[in-house]
């Protein structure tokens, strides 16, 4: 049906060469490309390209013969025929921003609403599979598309987490434990669509302000607060000693500084809200 070929048998410009040129930007950029659409025709084409941050699917009436890499490859005389499809996939890493308002919150084990915001990288790694259960014969698919599809497998991993959970325990007690699930669930649901998280965040987690009269003991809660303030602090200082020590790098130690220093900026922000709530109180 095809082979791979030396790039410099053929001139860039030769209009046989069937390439994907990319339009859009930010959430309209798109990820998949089908050649041939309406109008067009494999007949009069000997080659395509696939760069090396893509992934080209060559089906055959509806039937998948190869999942290609990077390079130019030749099409067999026989197979520039109705029914020849070639579908390319960006695998470059798509950063992308999610988030749920607590208004449409996900509720915890008592339920109350909870509402969070994060940020995740993640690129496709399984082309057949994203393709076909993730696109699932959509002729157009962008970044957008894939955010909106990536913010509801995100939901429906939060929900089955969250209602384990009081809020107390969400905000408090448990909170980088719940963390450390959400994480691993949502990274094991992506491989399931052909999909790699290369970072996943949560940046933020949102209560109703009247959290205090559902979470108990206020002063509790703020020895809870001062404790989880500490341990992030020394995390930070070992964060400092690993980039000493050349254990990560800059870029790696900048991100998860800035991730740190959030978790630190909002237990005190906590802090703040339940010495107003003891001072009434008193």
């Amino acid at each position: 049906m095809f082979k791979k070929i030396k790039e410099d048998k053929i001139k860039d410009d030769d209009p046989s060469i069937i390439g994907w040129q990319r339009k859009g930007t930010g959430e309209d950029q798109k990820l998949v490309h089908i050649f041939p659409k309406e109008g067009e025709s494999i007949k009069q084409k000997e080659y395509f390209a696939v760069k090396d941050y893509e992934k080209a699917l060559f089906y055959n009436k509806g039937e998948l013969v190869g999942a290609l890499g990077g390079g130019v490859y030749a099409i067999d005389k026989q197979a520039r025929i109705k029914g020849t499809e070639i579908v390319w996939i960006d695998t470059s890493l798509v950063d992308l921003p999610w988030g749920v308002p607590r208004t449409a919150g996900i509720p915890t084990k008592e339920g109350c609403m909870v509402g969070l915001h994060g940020d995740l990288k993640a690129r496709v790694t399984d082309a057949k599979t994203f393709y076909t259960n993730v696109v699932a014969g959509k002729k157009e698919w962008s970044v957008k598309d894939l955010k909106a599809w990536m913010t509801s497998l995100i939901l429906t991993s939060l929900r089955d987490i969250f209602k384990l959970y009081s809020v107390n325990c969400i905000l408090l007690e448990d909170r980088e434990r719940v963390i450390d699930e959400i994480t691993a669930k949502v990274t094991e649901e992506f491989v399931q669509y052909g999909l790699e998280i290369e970072s996943f965040n949560i940046l933020g987690i949102k209560a109703p302000d009247d959290v205090e009269s559902i979470s108990g003991d206020v002063v509790a809660q703020r020895k809870q607060l001062n404790s989880r303030i500490k341990n992030l602090k020394q995390k930070l200082a070992a964060l400092q000693d690993q980039l000493v020590d050349n254990t990560i790098d800059r870029a790696e130690y900048e991100q998860k500084k800035q991730e740190i220093t959030e978790f630190i900026e909002e237990a005190k922000d906590e802090l703040k809200r339940l010495d107003v709530t003891l001072d009434t109180e008193e």
